[in-house]
C-alpha cells in the first residue's frame, strides 16, 4: 500500500543529502537566500535520484507546473486544464502500458509523483481559490517536491506550508535531540523490526492453512512498521530542518472502527481526501437535495471519495477493489453509529463505547478487517 516510494532510504546519497541540508540550511537566517537554499536541495535531490535520463524531465515538470498553477490564478479554466494535465501525467505514470519518453517514467517514479499529484491539487485549489497568490519558482520546488517526504510521502496541506515562517527560530538543543531520536526509532523501525517480520513471518502468501491467517496479520504489521517508519524518518529530519513535515500515523493498530483507522492511519491523505473530495461532494450533494438527507449525502460522498482513494493507489480491479471495501465499512460504520445515537442518547452511546469489552471486540474486528482488505491487492 505504499505508492512511488522509489528513494531508499539505505543508500548513500540520501544521507550525503539529509548531511548536506544541514550543513547549508540550518545556518541560513536570510529568507530568500534560505529558500533559494530549499529549492536547490529539493531539486538536485530529485535530478539525482532520476538519473541522467530522468533529471531533464523533472526540470520540465517543475516548468510545466508553475506555469500552470500560475495560470490557474487567472481563471476557472485555466485551473480546469492544469488538472486535466496533472490527470493524463498520473495515469500515465501509473499505467505501465501507455508508452512514455525514455526517462520520463523514471522522473515520474523518482520524486514520487502519486505524492506530488495530490500538492499539485493543492496548491492549484489554493491559487484558483484566491486563498493564496502564485508561489515563486523556489516555493513551489519545496512544496511539490521536497526531498525529505519523497520516500514518506506525506501530502502537507498548501495551507500549511504558507503558515510556516520562512526562517524558524533556532534549532533548540532539545528540539534537536527529539528529531534526531525520532530518526533513530525510524531507523531501527524499519531496518530491524519490519526487516525482521518480513524476514521471519512473510511468504508472499505461498503458505496456506492455518499459516496463511497467521500471514494476513503479519503482513498488516509489516506494512505498518515499515511506512511508518519512512514517516519517522521525515518528521524527524524536518524538525532538524525547521520544515514543517505532517504527522502520518498515531498507532492505527489500536483503532476501534474504519473510521477511528483512517484519523490514525496515512493521516495526511485521509485529511487530503476529507478536504478536497469528501467535503464538496457533501456540500454540493447538500444543495442539491437542501440538506433533507445527511446521512445518505455523506454516504455516497464516502463512496466516491474512497474508490477514488482506490484508483490513487493503483488504476486496477484490485486496487478498486480495496477502494469499495473500505467505503461500504465506512459506510456501515456512519450508518450503525446513527442508528446507535438515535436509540442510546448521547449518554448511552458514551456508555456503551466505554465498556471494555466492546472495546476489544471492535479493535480485534477492526484490525482483521484492514488486515484482509490488504490481502484483495497483494494475494497472488
Amino acid at each position: 500500500m505504499l505508492a512511488d516510494r522509489v528513494v531508499d532510504l539505505g543508500t548513500a546519497p540520501y544521507w550525503f543529502t539529509v548531511i548536506a541540508a544541514l550543513v547549508v540550511i540550518v545556518p541560513l537566517v536570510h529568507a530568500r537566500v534560505r529558500a533559494f537554499a530549499i529549492a536547490g536541495v529539493d531539486l538536485g535531490f530529485a535530478c539525482l535520484c532520476a538519473g541522467a535520463a530522468g533529471a531533464p524531465f523533472v526540470l520540465a515538470l517543475i516548468a510545466l507546473a508553475y506555469a500552470l498553477v500560475a495560470l490557474s490564478g487567472r481563471s476557472r479554466i485555466a485551473a480546469g486544464a492544469a488538472g486535466a494535465v496533472g490527470l493524463a501525467l498520473f495515469v500515465a505514470h501509473k499505467l505501465p502500458a501507455i508508452e512514455l519518453p525514455s526517462g520520463a517514467r523514471g522522473a515520474l517514479a523518482a520524486i514520487g509523483f502519486s505524492y506530488v499529484a495530490l500538492r499539485a491539487v493543492e496548491l492549484v485549489r489554493a491559487v484558483a481559490e484566491r486563498r493564496h497568490p502564485p508561489p515563486r519558482l523556489d516555493e513551489l520546488i519545496a512544496y511539490l517536491i521536497p526531498f525529505h517526504m519523497l520516500a514518506a510521502g506525506p501530502i502537507q496541506a498548501y495551507d500549511d506550508f504558507r503558515a510556516q515562517p520562512a526562517v524558524p527560530a533556532p534549532l533548540a538543543f532539545a528540539d534537536a535531540l527529539d528529531g534526531m531520536d525520532r530518526i533513530a526509532r525510524g531507523l531501527f523501525k524499519k531496518f530491524v523490526i519490519a526487516q525482521a517480520v518480513h524476514d521471519v513471518l512473510l511468504t508472499g502468501f505461498a503458505a496456506r492453512g492455518p499459516y496463511f491467517v497467521l500471514e494476513v496479520q503479519a503482513y498488516y504489521v509489516w506494512v505498518y512498521l515499515d511506512f511508518s517508519a519512512y514517516s519517522d524518518i521525515a518528521v524527524g529530519i524536518g524538525r532538524l530542518l525547521g520544515r514543517a513535515t505532517p504527522e502520518n500515523f498515531a498507532n492505527p493498530l489500536a483503532a476501534r472502527n474504519i473510521t477511528e483507522f483512517w484519523e490514525r492511519w496515512h493521516i495526511s491523505l485521509s485529511l487530503f481526501i476529507r478536504r478536497n473530495l469528501f467535503i464538496p461532494i457533501q456540500l454540493a450533494l447538500g444543495r442539491k437535495t437542501d440538506g433533507a438527507h445527511p446521512l445518505a449525502t455523506a454516504c455516497v460522498a464516502i463512496a466516491i471519495a474512497f474508490l477514488a482513494c482506490g484508483l490513487w493507489h493503483g488504476i486496477s480491479l484490485r486496487f478498486l477493489a480495496w477502494g469499495a471495501l473500505h467505503a461500504v465499512a465506512l459506510i456501515a460504520t456512519n450508518v450503525y453509529r446513527h442508528r446507535l445515537l438515535a436509540r442510546l442518547g448521547r449518554k448511552g452511546v458514551k456508555a456503551y463505547l466505554a465498556r471494555p469489552v466492546i472495546r476489544v471486540i471492535a479493535t480485534a474486528l477492526t484490525f482483521e478487517l484492514i488486515a484482509f482488505s490488504l490481502v484483495v491487492v497483494v494475494y497472488p
